[in-house]
């Protein structure tokens, strides 16, 4: 049966992730469908990074100031027995950088789809399922089914993972999110505050009202989960946040973190149909821990460079396994990387360290600071730090590079600012020291020292294949 429609891509999910890959693979010359199924959102305090829009600019993209607010200046921090009043923007007047802001969750998705739209992306409205080896299937809302064929699928469709939900890999703990809105109170400042089950999230909206999104075990909301909801809320204690009552009901929705368990190079698939790939972006990829507060920044690093990848694989498809394996380190890594480093800040509440919630995703704490050696100290290669040929991002091509790799660490590194850290690596392993580096460049020998710091260079003579 002759599909309804064809494409080069088809990108399933129209949210940032989805849409600003559908945007790019367009301006890169392909035909490309995205399927966008409406919904509601209720905002739930979303944040974007201070280099937020460095990374759209580099694109062409230019958030509109619709979709954000700047963070409120102050956050308040109830963690590990500590209540404290800090600034959550720098201080301009001392050169401080643009910080974080809030965003609608609303207008952004809008936004994004309307970039998507403007760069000539076909929009079918629907809800998507897998079809045949090399279609995927959308219902409309009149019932009727419309066939999309492309021999490359990307899955941006998040936590729904419509093409990719079965490869997910959970930690043993699962999570649950609560929220509701409330009359916002005096007080503008976010919030973030810990109890004995648990933790919230607060931030301002932009009608006046302040979303309050609570953190738990789902198994401890399974059934309750109004309650729990409000037994939080009191525990935390939110005067001067919130005035009155939920003026909407609380939602509960999952948060789990995960990260796809998917072998290096098995987005290439081979069907009836002929080769293809399917390659999951954003949160159909990995969920990180809500406490990063890197979700939707996330997800749109990981569709526009997703795009990259696809191009790669599609244009140059002698470099598709270099292109893919590259995006599926970065995605994984940064889920691994994210996790040990939430993982430290769970640590950090003994309060309530015997509590499940707690001890659940608690790790060891932090590492002990690596003591790095004196500027004019010899530096050698730490044991297994070595050099080997990664894909990497270069401008919108993923290209073969040599990278720096050692055990245990989940990406590999090819550039810190200007400096190349393999030819440093190498200068480094046949004697010039660190001091002798800054006399040339002075990043040159910050670079060396941050080396030692991320565990490529030691103090003592070691084992490094090259």
């Amino acid at each position: 049966m002759k599909p309804d429609l064809s494409a080069e891509v088809a990108v399933v999910g129209a949210g940032p992730g989805g849409a600003l890959c559908a945007r790019q693979l367009a301006r890169f010359g392909f035909r490309v469908v995205l399927v966008h199924r409406a919904r509601g959102r209720q905002h739930l305090g979303e944040s974007l990074g201070a280099s937020a829009p460095r990374l759209l600019a580099s694109y062409g993209l230019e958030l509109p100031a619709s979709v954000f607010s700047p963070r409120p200046h102050d956050h308040f921090v109830r963690w590990g027995g500590r209540e404290e009043r800090i600034a959550a923007q720098p201080n301009e007047d001392a050169g401080g950088r643009e910080g974080q802001r809030l965003v609608w969750r609303d207008r952004l998705d809008a936004w994004a789809l309307y970039e998507a739209r403007r760069a000539g992306v076909v929009v079918v409205e629907g809800s998507a399922a897998a079809g045949t080896d090399r279609e995927i299937e959308v219902r409309q809302e009149d019932g009727r089914t419309v066939r999309i064929a492309a021999p490359a699928l990307v899955d941006a469709s998040g936590r729904s993972g419509v093409l990719t939900r079965a490869w997910r890999e959970r930690p043993g703990h699962r999570t649950t999110a609560l929220t509701a809105h409330f009359p916002g109170g005096p007080e503008p400042g976010t919030l973030v505050a810990a109890f004995a089950d648990g933790w919230v999230w607060s931030a301002p909206l932009r009608d006046g009202q302040r979303d309050v999104t609570v953190l738990t075990d789902t198994e401890s909301a399974a059934g309750r989960a109004e309650s729990v909801y409000r037994e939080a809320v009191a525990a935390v204690g939110l005067d001067g946040f919130i005035a009155g009552e939920a003026a909407t009901p609380f939602r509960a929705a999952d948060a789990t973190p995960y990260v796809l368990d998917w072998p290096e190079g098995t987005a290439t698939t081979t069907g009836a149909g002929g080769a293809r790939i399917v390659l999951p972006v954003g949160d159909a990829m990995s969920a990180l821990d809500p406490l990063t507060g890197l979700g939707v920044m996330k997800a749109m690093d990981s569709g526009l460079t997703g795009a990259i990848v696809l191009r790669t694989a599609l244009e140059r498809p002698e470099r598709a396994d270099l292109a893919l394996r590259f995006h599926s380190e970065k995605e994984r890594g940064l889920a691994v990387e994210s996790a040990h480093r939430i993982a430290g800040f769970y640590t950090e509440e003994q309060r309530f360290a015997d509590r499940p919630f707690w001890r659940r995703r608690s790790g060891p704490g932090p590492a002990p600071p690596v003591a790095v050696p004196a500027p004019d100290a010899r530096l050698y290669p730490a044991p297994g730090a070595g050099v080997e040929t990664r894909g990497v991002l270069e401008g919108d091509w993923i290209v073969p590079a040599e990278v720096l790799v050692r055990p245990g660490r989940p990406r590999p590194v090819h550039r810190l600012g200007a400096t190349n850290l393999v030819e440093l690596f190498r200068r480094v392993a046949s004697g010039v020291t660190a001091a002798q580096l800054a006399k040339e460049r002075p990043e040159a020998g910050a670079a060396a020292l941050w080396l030692v710091r991320e565990g490529f260079l030691t103090g003592g003579p070691g084992t490094a294949s090259d």
